[in-house]
Parts: C-alpha cells; structure tokens; sequence
C-alpha cells in the first residue's frame, strides 16, 4: 500500500482507494490525522464535547509474559512505572457530540508506553486528540480502512442510530509514547450535506427507542391507573345523596 500523506518542495498528496460515493467532506473528515474533533469543531461552528462510554484498562501480568490482566484505577504506582516493556493498554469507546447531538462514536484501543502519557490519559483524563496536543507532537497515522454499511471487526459498527449506511474509518495512530487502534463510526452522512442544518433538526440529545418505548407505557398506565380511579370514586366513594 502507497503512503497516505506524501509532499515534496512543490507537492502535497493524499493516496487511498477511497469509495466511489463519497463526497469530499466525508474524505476532508476520514483523513483527520488525530484532530477529527477540529475539523468537526469547524466544520459545525460549533465545540466537540467528548462522552465516555466506557472503559477497561489492563496492564502486563510480567514483563516476560503478554497476557493482560484487569488494572483497577486509580492507581498511581502502575501509573508511575508504565513503560514500553510494562505497558498500560485501554480499551474505551467515546461518543463526539455537538449542539447535544451524537455526531461520531469512536472505539479504540490505547497503550501507554510512559508514565507521563499515562498520568495525562488516565489521571488528568485527556481525551485521544487532546493528548497528543498536550504532549506537543504529531502523531504517525495509518488510515487502515473506510467503508459505508456494515463492518466484520471485533469491534462492530453500532447500530440503532442516524439513517441509512453508516459511514466509518479504521486507523492507528502513534508516537514513541502512545499507540492508538481506533474505529470511528459516524452518526449520518446526511451531517457532512446538511451541516448546522442537521444539527439544528436534531438538537435535543438522540433518545433510544428503548426510552422512547418506556415513555410510551409509562403515559399508557399511567392513563389506566386514572380510569381506574375515576371508576372507584364514581361507584365506591361517591358521597349518597339525600
């Protein structure tokens, strides 16, 4: 496979066998080098506000073994001592929101080869891109693939939100201290046609049909529970006329 990004005195290119349907706002985001929150920043007008969904982090049972073993935190010693050869790994998944809305889900796996990556991830709680801006460098990366529709990996393609395929990228992302796998997928394609537009018609927090559904019965007993009290007073408790 060629290089992604290559320049010359005179030249700038990028080089993928990119989907034949995408537009050039969606290949402007699946080539965000560990900024995708700013190219969305921009691209919205609007701030990236990171939700954590979840995370497990583990560390090396010995420095001659790789098995993982679970790493409760907070924990400052493991913190202190984590290195290439002792190594603290993360798996999370995040949600990028704008205007309340979920734009991008992000999975990744994260090792910390420093203790100082590791007290600004884990400790100072910095996000991914924001880690890499506070530890002042630019990050390697190896867009691994991009695809609209389902995907195969461990870490699938969330369904259940946005219309139509989903538009997602695979990509790696390190330096000498930190080794990002992150699988992004987006909420709907129809946000990098419509922009603020599809923020605005969406502006309230995505509801689950789950809770949508749990509304819906609560208002239906809570309905039955009122005629069956209108019938107890009515045929009980209805004070007699003389």
């Amino acid at each position: 496979m060629p290089p992604f990004y290559t320049f010359s005195p005179k030249t700038t290119s990028i080089s993928f066998q990119w989907p034949a349907e995408l537009t050039g706002l969606e290949r402007v985001a699946l080539s965000a080098q560990g900024d995708l929150q700013r190219v969305l920043s921009a691209f919205f007008a609007r701030p990236i506000v990171i939700a954590l969904i979840y995370s497990h982090t583990f560390t090396r049972r010995s420095e001659t073994e790789n098995t993982l073993i679970p790493l409760p935190l907070p924990n400052p010693a493991a913190i202190a001592s984590a290195s290439p050869e002792s190594p603290i790994v993360q798996n999370r998944q995040v949600h990028l929101q704008c205007g309340g809305k979920l734009v991008c889900t992000a999975t990744s796996t994260v090792k910390l080869l420093s203790s100082d990556a590791a007290h600004l991830f884990l400790e100072e709680k910095y996000a991914i891109g924001q880690l890499f801006a506070k530890m002042g460098v630019t990050p390697s990366f190896e867009l691994l693939d991009v695809g609209i529709g389902g995907h195969d990996d461990a870490m699938s393609v969330e369904k259940g939100f946005g219309s139509g395929p989903n538009l997602w990228r695979k990509y790696r992302l390190f330096v000498r201290e930190v080794e990002c796998e992150i699988l992004e997928v987006f909420a709907s394609r129809d946000m990098f046609v419509q922009g603020q537009a599809w923020l605005d018609e969406h502006s309230s927090t995505t509801v689950s049909p789950y809770y949508r559904k749990l509304s819906t019965n609560t208002l239906l007993w809570l309905a039955v529970l009122s005629l069956l009290i209108f019938e107890l007073y009515t045929t009980v408790l209805r004070p007699t006329r003389c």
